[in-house]
């Protein structure tokens, strides 16, 4: 409109503001008849109302009815953004006299029809510009009052003409109508480019200063290679002194394998739209190498296409991995060998003492204190065969699994604990003579049998203890398991215990001897496996009479023991 204005000024001077007076008029009739005598409202104050929201649909401004007095036929309204004068002020082109005339005509025509719907044009009625925007004035003001109110309240009122000369009336409407469509158009496309490039200014800042504080090395590279920018950790990962020294490097160059493995790179996000932990090796600017992992995607900035990167250094991470490693690994040796050694002397110290034991040369005194130090050697020996079994059964997984006959692990287990009781009578009862129950279990599955064996003894008071093992298959959750029911006569457990008991470091009765870990270790090795162990009465109902301890190992069946790694 602000153009169109300047136009008709070049053209007819004056009579611009007649003629886009009764344009506003014409154009009001056109584009606002739905909104002014088409409804019926409660009174003429919401009826105008109404219409001036029609005016902010199209784009005219938001006007305000500030006053507004039927009976005397004077209504006052206020505009602050009026699509008329606000180009005036941004174009910095204030005028010396208000401006908006389309928008008084547009009003006009609107007040009359409300006030006078019947014959608006009988109506004595006209407006005066008091404010305008365009005059630098914070706001448009229009007063609508009879002709002799507003000569009476505002000297400089002229009130519009109804003709024109000759020279404007050879103007056409029509195209006048197209012109402002044209305008208006025009002004909410300068509105959504000028929203838009901000939007892309604001995006580019935000991209820039995400560069700048990534973490990780980040570089904008062209396809075939060459390095548009880079954020100030790239530069230091690379060598580069500035962004300017960059942007004359190509990452090909700089990459192990060339231009083979850049269009490698360049082929598969092509393929794929993205790529995430694209392992690579760089080489800085002074030849020192660095492993990496790149993210990258195309993306559409200033320069054109690029390859938007993110570099993850793990020349870092990988020294530590391996400094883990070698550490873990002398980590392990060391306990196996503390491990092995300790168990060796105890195994061996205990053996002697029952040696000891046994003679008829020792007093009743010398027996209590020979028992004492045999108590503290077994428990040595527990405490050092647990810590060894739980540093083993943490870094296993399913590949460590191997096939073992369940009637083999449990021969190994009942030797082994009556060689830890050699002052003692040990029984254990199993059938040996059925065919082999293979189970698929961790390494050290005997060790979870013997753990629960010496639990067993440590717990039987009596000179001779007596264990039974029995052995069947079962079904549980969709799965075949092999069920091994170890039953002892002992004091048994407390069923408020009973799951306690396979906790790290409990014990029942702090005068037995032991270090709270044994069951514990049992739990963890059946578990590695894909096992169970719980605990329950052998007796109903009565915890007293012993303990009948369930442990449940996978079944193998024929097809599995072909695949399946094992040992003796």
């Amino acid at each position: 409109m602000y153009r169109l204005k300047k136009t008709l000024k070049a053209h007819v001077g004056a009579f611009e503001r007649d003629f886009m007076f009764r344009a506003g008029e014409e154009g009001a009739r056109e584009y606002l008849s739905d909104f002014v005598g088409r409804e019926e409202h409660a009174d003429a104050r919401t009826s105008l109302e109404k219409a001036l929201s029609g005016f902010a649909i199209r784009g005219y401004g938001d006007f305000r009815l500030e006053k507004f007095d039927a009976e005397f036929n004077t209504i006052e309204i206020s505009c602050m953004n009026s699509a008329e004068a606000w180009p005036f002020q941004d174009y910095n082109d204030l005028q010396r006299e208000p401006t908006c005339s389309y928008m008084a005509g547009a009003l006009t025509w609107v007040v009359r029809n409300i006030l006078a719907p019947g014959n608006p044009l009988d109506l004595d009625l006209s407006v005066h510009e008091s404010e305008c925007y365009a005059t630098g004035a914070r706001q448009c003001y229009f007063v609508f009052a009879p002709d002799a109110v507003l000569r009476s309240r505002f000297p400089e009122y002229a009130r519009p003409r109804r003709m024109v000369p000759e020279q404007v009336l050879r103007l056409n409407e029509e195209i006048l109508s197209k012109n402002l469509e044209l305008q208006n158009i025009n002004l909410s496309l300068e509105r959504l480019i000028k929203k838009k490039s901000e939007e892309v200014w604001r995006a580019e800042e935000n991209y820039n200063l995400l560069m700048r504080l990534s973490p990780d090395p980040v570089a904008l590279v062209l396809p075939d290679g060459r390095i548009h920018s880079m954020n100030p950790k790239g530069l230091r990962m690379f060598g580069f002194e500035s962004s300017e020294e960059a942007q004359n490097e190509s990452m090909v160059s700089h990459m192990a394998g060339g231009r083979t493995a850049w269009d490698r790179f360049i082929w598969q996000i092509e393929k794929e739209g993205s790529v995430h932990d694209f392992e690579v090796e760089f080489q800085n600017k002074d030849g020192g190498k660095v492993n990496a992992i790149i993210s990258a995607r195309f993306t559409d900035l200033l320069p054109g296409k690029c390859v938007e990167t993110i570099i993850k250094d793990l020349t870092e991470r990988k020294q530590m991995e391996k400094q883990i490693d070698d550490a873990k690994s002398e980590s392990e040796f060391l306990n196996d060998l503390l491990s092995h050694d300790i168990m060796n002397f105890s195994f061996s110290a205990l053996h002697f003492m029952n040696g000891l034991w046994k003679s008829q040369r020792l007093s009743d005194e010398d027996r209590r204190e020979l028992a004492k130090a045999m108590k503290d050697i077994q428990g040595a020996y527990e405490l050092t065969s647990s810590v060894r079994d739980l540093a083993r059964i943490k870094h296993m997984d399913d590949t460590q699994l191997i096939i073992k006959d369940l009637k083999h692990l449990l021969a190994e287990a009942s030797e082994e604990t009556r060689r830890l009781f050699p002052d003692r009578t040990v029984t254990i009862n199993f059938d040996r003579s059925v065919d082999p129950r293979y189970v698929r279990c961790t390494p050290l599955a005997a060790r979870l049998f013997t753990n629960i064996l010496m639990n067993a003894v440590k717990y039987d008071s009596k000179q001779e203890a007596v264990v039974d093992i029995d052995v069947d298959s079962i079904v549980s959750e969709g799965q075949v398991f092999w069920r091994a029911r170890i039953i002892d006569t002992g004091r048994g457990i407390p069923d408020s215990e009973k799951q306690r008991v396979f906790e790290r470091f409990h014990r029942l009765d702090q005068v037995v001897p032991g270090t709270g870990l044994g069951l514990y270790v049992a739990k963890f090795i059946a578990e590695a496996g894909g096992g169970r162990v719980w605990a329950e009465n052998r007796i109903e109902g009565d915890h007293t009479k012993g303990t009948i301890m369930f442990v449940l190992m996978r079944k193998v069946d024929e097809r599995d023991i072909a695949l399946m790694p094992r040992r003796p």
